[in-house]
């Protein structure tokens, strides 16, 4: 079987790279997404290769599609998200308009996540036609919305659309098939606005400066104290200041100032906890300067996940990488979220693996290796026939 799909692999690469062309052509730029387009493009190809498939689409145009191959227990998933971030400048090609040099496909998705996607559809028709080796179902997930939060993407397809499985594994985490996801740290998005008094900016006196106050709790948030400082999958926990807004004018004391947080943290904490530290800042902060005020509110909240490190999924992982590539995948905690978060909170086993350079995605001229879609077409390959076997 090795051979097999090895040989089959090695000889689709002009269509990985034509289904790639036509994934980045389709601009599903979130937002606003229009997935269809991309989907279109999907059920075309099943179509043609008599792949079941359904499409789902809680919003018109936010579509995702799922292919099923085989039957019955156990059930393997594999999710491509098909939306990407806008292209922004720095573009020396229409990001929209895939390229081939030096063996590598340039555009929008190549790596972040179309390119993946493409090698999956061209190993599709394989495992189609060995069909009846297959003791289980593999899933194919096309999905929407990933870049902002999957509430129209996987979270919708697991919490109204019936789709499940025993195991999944998620091609968005590059490293160049050298790492496995198997946890990722929490991830809380804040909201804090400081108020203050308005007044002329030649007698700040008589007003209330919100800008300042909130220096001062910047200034000692730079400091906060986490409760888990490490952790032996995971980097060290982090506080990103993302954003900050206030005022209106040089001669106007400023009334209002916001800013938005970016807290990652490691599993052994909660976010109560982190809000809660949060708080005990602002009290004191307050007690000692009586004009100040504050409110936060949280915008966003993922817990960390976590899978054991030595599950299956793992074993098997490990096992046919190194023996297409030589080299063994590190299993390992991530500081970014995917979608194994909304799988591992369903219970199913999931982790992260695929091809791509980890700094190639959301970047201008973003692309991929052609060959390392190849070879993960082939590890794959290799992955669903040893767990459906």
């Amino acid at each position: 079987m090795k051979e097999q799909i090895s040989s089959y692999m090695q000889n689709k690469e002009n269509e990985i790279v034509r289904l790639a062309d036509e994934l980045i052509g389709a601009n599903t730029e979130n937002p606003p997404g229009n997935e269809r387009l991309a989907v279109n493009i999907v059920e075309k190809h099943l179509k043609t290769h008599g792949i079941r498939y359904d499409i789902f689409e809680k919003i018109a145009g936010r579509a995702n599609i799922v292919g099923y191959i085989g039957n019955g227990s156990p059930i393997l998933l594999v999710a491509c998200h098909l939306d990407v971030v806008p292209p922004d400048n720095g573009w020396d090609t229409d990001p929209f308009k895939s390229v081939v040099r030096n063996g590598r496909i340039y555009g929008r998705g190549a790596n972040d996540n179309k390119g993946q996607m493409a090698a999956m559809l061209v190993l599709a028709k394989f495992l189609k036609d060995n069909e009846s080796r297959l003791n289980g179902s593999f899933l194919l997930i096309g999905a929407a919305d990933e870049e902002k939060g999957s509430e129209l993407g996987l979270k919708y397809l697991l919490d109204e659309c019936g789709i499940s499985a025993d195991f999944a594994i998620i091609p968005d985490v590059a490293h160049n098939m050298k790492i496995i996801d198997v946890g990722e740290k929490g991830a809380l998005f804040l909201n804090i606005t400081s108020y203050g008094q308005q007044a002329h900016g030649s007698t700040p006196e008589k007003g209330t400066n919100a800008i300042w106050n909130m220096v001062e709790l910047l200034n000692q948030l730079k400091n906060i104290k986490f409760q888990r400082l490490s952790h032996e999958l995971f980097s060290h926990p982090t506080l990103n200041l993302g954003t900050i807004s206030g005022g209106a004018a040089h001669n106007v004391v400023p009334a209002k100032c916001e800013v938005r947080l970016d807290i990652r943290y490691l599993p052994g904490e909660t976010e109560k906890e982190i809000v809660g530290n949060i708080n005990e800042i602002i009290t004191s902060i307050e007690k000692n300067n009586p004009t100040s005020k504050f409110n936060i509110t949280i915008d966003a909240h993922l817990p960390p996940t976590q899978v054991p490190p030595d599950n299956p999924l793992v074993k098997i992982i490990s096992m046919h990488s190194e023996s297409v590539l030589g080299t063994k995948p590190i299993p390992r905690g991530f500081s970014g979220v995917t979608v194994t978060k909304q799988l591992i909170e369903k219970g199913i086993i999931a982790v992260g693996f695929g091809p791509g350079d980890e700094d190639q995605s959301h970047i201008a001229n973003e692309s991929i290796e052609i060959q390392e879609l190849i070879s993960f077409g082939k590890i794959m390959g290799l992955i669903i026939f040893d767990i459906l076997k």
